[in-house]
């Protein structure tokens, strides 16, 4: 993890500050878990990759204090649950096997690590009624225009 903080973010690694604590208005914000999803679904469906949950931008560990103290179950544990449960709603369970999480603790802070295996076919973000499909182009979670999906799909599973 300390030799990925130095890279940076590029395509096949994303860094989030948080699951789903926002700083900014110090609560809960459930746009940070469907972006996070997003990158998941993202890696998914290109060539895998790794999310960095608890460092910013900048590749600076921030921790994950903020999203245990925001759960029922406050740790690593608690967290990996409510990973689970969004997961299985937004992007589905037949997916999850290709996910590993992995917890570290770096300058005494708690980082989770999910590396994403590349996916067996399509995988999409469900939102409400929605269902969204995005890829990863150079180090930015690009979302497709159903229009573009069909070809994408067909080219890229073709290939494997």
């Amino acid at each position: 993890i300390n030799e990925m903080l130095k890279t940076g973010e590029h395509e096949k690694l994303e860094f989030k500050s948080s699951l789903r604590w926002d700083v900014k208005q110090n609560q809960v914000n459930r746009e940070l878990e469907r972006t996070a999803m997003k990158t998941i679904t993202a890696f998914l469906n290109s060539e895998g990759g790794d999310l960095l949950v608890g460092v910013d931008d900048k590749g600076k560990p921030v921790g994950l204090e903020n999203d245990f103290a925001s759960l029922v179950r406050q740790d690593a544990d608690g967290f990996e649950n409510h990973f689970n449960n969004l997961f299985k709603s937004m992007v589905g369970p037949e997916f999850r096997r290709l996910v590993k999480l992995k917890f570290d603790n770096i300058g005494g802070k708690t980082v989770c690590l999910a590396s994403v295996e590349p996916g067996h076919k399509p995988a999409y973000l469900k939102t409400g009624t929605n269902e969204d499909f995005y890829i990863r182009t150079g180090n930015v979670t690009t979302p497709l225009k159903m229009s573009e999906v069909a070809s994408y799909t067909s080219s890229w599973w073709r290939m494997k």
